[in-house]
């Protein structure tokens, strides 16, 4: 092309798709050409539930090791309420199964998640709202964001530990 020289040097600014005098850019994923939709900075534990206005709250203190600030922390019940049961629409039994009911990032200091408690309000002809159950065991998985894995834990619990207590204190997660 005119914009190189006998050398195969270019004149010009070249782009990151190599074109000599080109236009393309990096988006701010990185990503040469692109328009920003490769970027997913969505978070690995996402809440499907919808807030039911009872919660537990679990604290992860700062004594917590193994962790990377920016690693994420769920929380879950393993027999909880997995969808909203309506008998309107025809539901007579909820789903029960695993369930993640809450989910922080952790930033080196102490951390509060506000668990997603299940409602059950059948008794009156109304839902059982999605979520924990009362004397269910509070489960913790981490999403090592460096290594792109989500990993299992054995918390220190200093306080509860079951859904329904008034709260879970957590010390360390045994990573």
């Amino acid at each position: 092309s005119e914009a190189e020289q006998d050398d195969g040097s270019c004149e010009y600014v070249v782009d990151c798709a190599g074109e000599c005098g080109g236009s393309a850019t990096e988006d701010e994923c990185g990503e040469c050409g692109g328009d920003g939709s490769s970027c997913d900075d969505s978070p690995y534990f996402e809440l499907a539930l919808d807030q039911t206005g009872e919660s537990h709250l679990v604290i992860f203190q700062d004594t917590i090791t193994g962790l990377d600030e920016g690693d994420e922390i769920g929380v879950f019940d393993l027999e909880g309420v997995v969808e909203s049961c309506i008998p309107e629409e025809g539901c007579n039994n909820p789903v029960y199964g695993e369930v993640l009911v809450g989910a922080g990032v952790w930033t080196g200091a102490q951390l509060e998640i506000s668990a997603i408690m299940s409602v059950d309000l059948s008794d009156f002809g109304g839902p059982v709202l999605g979520g924990g159950v009362d004397g269910n065991d509070v489960i913790v998985r981490v999403y090592d964001t460096s290594s792109g894995e989500e990993l299992s834990t054995d918390p220190d619990i200093s306080s509860g530990g079951e859904f329904g207590d008034l709260f879970t204190v957590i010390s360390n997660l045994g990573l």
